[in-house]
Formats: C-alpha cells, sequence, structure tokens
C-alpha cells in the first residue's frame, strides 16, 4: 500500500503524462507567471514608495505577494488615508498646519467638514 501511495505520489508531483490523460502539465502557466510578475513590481513599488521609506520589514515583497489572493481588493479608508498622508505632507513642507476640532456625533462631523481640513472624531 505504501508503494502505491508514493507511486500516486510521485505521478502527481513529477505530472506525468499517463495521470493527466496525455495532457503534459507544468507548474504554471505562462499568464499565472505573467500575473505574478506583474503583482511583484506593483507591490515593491508600492512598498518603496516615499510614504513608507522609514518603514522596517522582516520580509520580502516575494513573501506579501505569495499570500495574496487573486481578487483585487480596495479599501474605503486606504482612499482616506492617502489623502491624509498627502495633505500632512503638504503642510510639513510649506510649513503650515491643520486646523481641527473633536466632533461628539455625526451632526458635528458634517457642520464642521465645511471649514476644517480635518476633524477628530474620538468614537471611531
Amino acid at each position: 500500500m505504501a508503494h502505491r501511495t508514493l507511486t500516486i505520489q510521485k505521478h502527481i508531483l513529477a505530472g506525468h503524462v499517463s495521470v493527466s490523460g496525455g495532457v503534459e502539465m507544468h507548474g504554471l502557466a505562462s499568464g499565472e507567471e505573467a500575473f505574478y510578475q506583474a503583482q511583484l513590481k506593483e507591490m515593491a513599488a508600492f512598498m518603496s514608495s516615499e510614504r513608507f521609506k522609514h518603514v522596517t520589514r522582516p520580509y520580502k515583497v516575494e513573501d506579501v505577494v505569495k499570500l495574496q489572493g487573486t481578487m483585487p481588493l480596495h479599501f474605503t479608508g486606504a482612499k482616506i488615508s492617502d489623502k491624509l498622508y498627502k495633505m500632512l505632507r503638504n503642510h510639513q513642507a510649506t510649513g503650515t498646519c491643520s486646523h481641527t476640532f473633536g466632533a461628539l456625533d455625526t451632526v458635528q462631523v458634517v457642520q464642521m467638514a465645511k471649514y476644517l481640513t480635518s476633524v477628530y472624531v474620538p468614537w471611531l
């Protein structure tokens, strides 16, 4: 029984033609490899951007891309985070500041939003 299991395992791992019905199997399709390389390039650009230049990571870009799924995810908070980061960098470059106040409820947030560049929301 162990011999049969070992033989089947070798056939599957080797992509043996007799197991695949006459079709020669390869490790990765060229489309998947191209997608993987594109993801690597995109993630490397993101992780080496100016925003993260002071971040030290104990892992490589390849490690992150290997664990990602194939469905693209878009987070609403990421857009707001980018907007805040750009605003703060702009204030730092020009030597100005962003005046802000804390809001106690959503009505105050809506009313303050017209007059302030940032509103502190302590309950989120």
